[in-house]
């Protein structure tokens, strides 16, 4: 799927009532969102990403493995406001290694990498609701 075809699909959205629309097309998956932009992920063992702002600009490109949420909850980089975050862009983890907490409930869920690499992605912001399954970080080589 090359860049026109993706802003052709952007433009439907934009234009319509649907607030999310995926496709999938020769093993390139585009999920688009107008709350959250715009992201594609090669279904191979690369992963790209493309993420878009609001003036509509590529901003990252990451490959890896993806960490998702195991459960609904609210996403906190740091262990309480002002504090540094737990892992930032290019830093080095090991698994089991804490990355973030999820909280649910009051009850603070520490997130652990379950690999070595470097973090190469950060997708979601502090105080981001996350649901299952949402992807949280890219790891990398």
């Amino acid at each position: 799927m090359n860049f026109e075809n993706i802003k052709k699909l952007m433009e439907m959205l934009e234009n319509s009532n649907l607030s999310y629309l995926e496709v999938e097309e020769d093993g390139v998956r585009i999920c688009l969102d107008k709350n959250g932009g715009v992201r594609t992920n090669n279904t191979s063992t690369t992963k790209n990403e493309i993420k878009e702002d609001s003036k509509k600009e590529n901003e990252v490109i990451a490959t890896g493995k993806e960490i998702t949420s195991p459960l609904v909850g609210t996403f906190h980089a740091a262990p309480y406001k002002d504090a540094k975050p737990f892992v930032s862009l290019g830093d080095k983890v090991k698994k089991g290694q804490k990355l973030c907490i999820v909280e649910a409930m009051k009850v603070m869920n520490e997130i652990t990498s379950p690999y070595d690499g470097v973090i190469v992605d950060i997708c979601a912001k502090e105080n981001d609701v996350v649901e299952f399954g949402k992807k949280l970080f890219v790891i990398g080589e």
